[in-house]
């Protein structure tokens, strides 16, 4: 159990880095909630933001909490000293260098027997007695007579442990935004402010033109994503030429994202006479 709180020692640094880089994201977080907050008309959306508000500054906290945990477990770990590093051995009185104990191996006087055989060498003569020539070299024989390993280096300094780091997470991509059809063919209803994908935020006020007959009118809608029914956003009695067609409108209002927009003019019969639709992008 004391290889995790020595391997939280050594990263210390790089996990008090990830704790302050994650506290920095969700403080951050937080505060551009409650910056929207503020902006927020419907009591839908303000409960959303500030459960999202609350959300980031819970896991700042956490972060905080880590890094404090981090730093109890590396004042606590033990630090790792020359014996625990070289294992098993013993100081000269005299306070000299460690001598480390080697393994030695038992060999028994019957092992030693049927190792070590003497080769005899037998000499005829011819008349004379046979004679043996005890003095020829004996020949060792078995895995007991291979040369000893060589003794190891007592100040040799242990081999680093390789540690798996974590394999990063890949990020998810953002889902493709659909594809909006532009369709102002109709000169009776034109949108000149704001273009066709263009980005806006805040108060702003949108220009163009549109003819209206008598007892007829103009609209402007935009469709939330997901559904069905265009939501109203104003609408005029009287013909506007390159001019202003709705003025001042907050579109704060609206989440960010990718949205249809289009001006509609419609008969005194209620029939629809021409239809300007483009696609707008609303910011923060």
């Amino acid at each position: 159990m004391e290889i995790i709180p020595q391997l939280i020692k050594n990263y210390a640094t790089v996990l008090y880095a990830v704790c302050g880089i994650a506290c920095l994201y969700f403080v951050f977080t937080g505060l551009a909630s409650l910056r929207e907050l503020q902006r927020a008309v419907f009591r839908l959306e303000r409960s959303a933001v500030m459960s999202r508000a609350v959300g980031a500054w819970l896991k700042a906290l956490l972060c905080i909490v880590a890094a404090g945990v981090v730093f109890a477990i590396s004042s606590l770990a033990p630090a790792r000293t020359a014996n625990s590093l070289l294992g098993d051995s013993t100081t000269t009185p005299n306070g000299g260098a460690l001598a480390t104990s080697m393994p030695t191996a038992e060999i028994s006087a019957a092992d030693l027997t049927q190792a070590v055989a003497p080769t005899v060498i037998v000499i005829y003569v011819d008349g004379a007695t046979p004679t043996v020539d005890m003095a020829a070299t004996p020949t060792v024989a078995g895995p007991e007579a291979a040369a000893p390993a060589p003794m190891s280096d007592p100040n040799a300094q242990p081999a680093p442990t390789a540690t798996e780091l974590p394999t990063p997470t890949p990020t998810p991509e953002a889902p493709a935004q659909p594809s909006i059809p532009i369709d102002c063919s109709n000169s009776d209803a034109q949108i000149v402010s704001p273009a066709a994908n263009e980005t806006i935020a805040g108060v702003y006020t949108v220009r163009g033109t549109a003819v209206v007959e008598a007892g007829g009118f103009y609209k402007l809608e935009i469709l939330m994503p997901g559904a069905v029914q265009w939501s109203f956003m104003g609408r005029g009695d009287s013909t506007v030429q390159n001019g202003e067609l709705l003025s001042n409108f907050n579109f704060s209002a609206i989440p960010p994202g990718v949205y249809a927009f289009r001006l509609v003019t419609v008969q005194a019969n209620s029939n629809i006479a021409a239809i300007c639709q483009i696609p707008i992008v609303i910011g923060q």
